[in-house]
């Protein structure tokens, strides 16, 4: 009985999981329609857990819901980017500004990150490493309400950043030089240098993202 129960819970999560893999791994600037059948055999599950996977999508705002047929998952625009890295800048720049003057061990940490993400050859896992390496900082800092806001960005973050891997080695080759002069200010103890290297960065990333694709 008891793993019957176990195995019923599991099995929303399994198409959620499946569902929010196939949204981050979509490039922005495309859109797709999934139905229930189609998801329910992905992900070995049957369509009542779709349904439920597809509601807590729609409520986190990842797809637009077709009930009984399955999931619109739209394109994003240039203003739903904009509005991500609108919040981004301020997070991180509160962020930088709370652990320049004593970053301890943090520059060490971050070296090592950058160093895995060069080392990354996978998209998917460069932006998770990106993802990671700017969570560090903010972590750092030690406000959890600004950590877990944040970390509600990082699915949007994670499918807007995708594509400029895939198509785009130099923007790849930018980044990792961008993370390493944040590094570097925060090493120096240096807040004014870690701010605008910060900024910098999301500057250049939000040009990237809002470039035609090729």
């Amino acid at each position: 009985m008891t793993t019957s129960k176990t195995s019923v819970a599991s099995a929303p999560e399994l198409a959620y999981e499946w569902l929010k893999n196939t949204i981050v791994t979509l490039p922005r600037d495309e859109e797709m329609f999934l139905s229930e059948s189609q998801v329910a055999a992905a992900s070995g599950t049957s369509r009542t857990p779709v349904r439920e996977a597809l509601l807590r999508l729609e409520a986190e705002g990842f797809i637009r819901r077709v009930p009984h047929k399955g999931a619109f998952i739209p394109a994003l625009s240039d203003s739903d980017i904009e509005a991500v890295m609108q919040a981004r800048r301020v997070v991180e720049e509160w962020s930088v500004t709370e652990v320049a003057p004593n970053p301890g061990q943090l520059p060490a940490r971050l070296r090592g990150l950058v160093d895995s993400q060069e080392a990354d050859t996978d998209p998917v896992d460069f932006i998770a490493h990106d993802l990671e390496f700017h969570t560090t900082i903010i972590r750092a800092a030690g406000n959890p309400l600004m950590h877990d806001f944040y970390r509600s960005l990082r699915d949007r973050q994670m499918r807007m950043g995708v594509r400029i891997v895939m198509d785009d080695d130099d923007r790849k080759k930018q980044v990792l030089i961008e993370h390493a002069a944040i590094v570097d200010a925060l090493a120096a103890k240096d807040h004014a240098a870690a701010v605008q290297a910060v900024r910098e960065h999301l500057d250049t990333t939000l040009c990237s993202l809002k470039q035609p694709r090729l």
